[in-house]
């Protein structure tokens, strides 16, 4: 399963939550950078990982082309970044 990582807390009332769970996203919140850099190492290698802004504005859609195309190792959106496993280890 892929792991998304939020840093600092939703807006109230944002459905990036659910709009990354219904992305296949196993969904942790990291209030601080240390707690992401923590949550970030225990992410196996061989998995998908995303860091997504809390505060991220864009449409599902957006997060569905910048998160999750299977065509780039490494990919990022303004207030997101994802690496598959192959970008992982480069």
């Amino acid at each position: 399963m892929s792991t998304a990582i939020l840093t600092g807390q939703p807006v109230p009332g944002s459905s990036i939550e659910g709009d990354l769970r219904s992305l296949g996203f196993d969904v942790r919140t990291a209030s601080d950078a240390a707690e992401a850099e923590t949550l970030l190492a225990q992410v196996p290698g061989d998995q998908r990982v995303a860091v997504v802004d809390a505060g991220f504005v864009g449409h599902l859609h957006a997060l569905r082309l910048g998160l999750t195309d299977p065509r780039f190792p490494l990919a990022a959106i303004p207030g997101a970044v994802t690496a598959q496993p192959a970008g992982r280890q480069a």
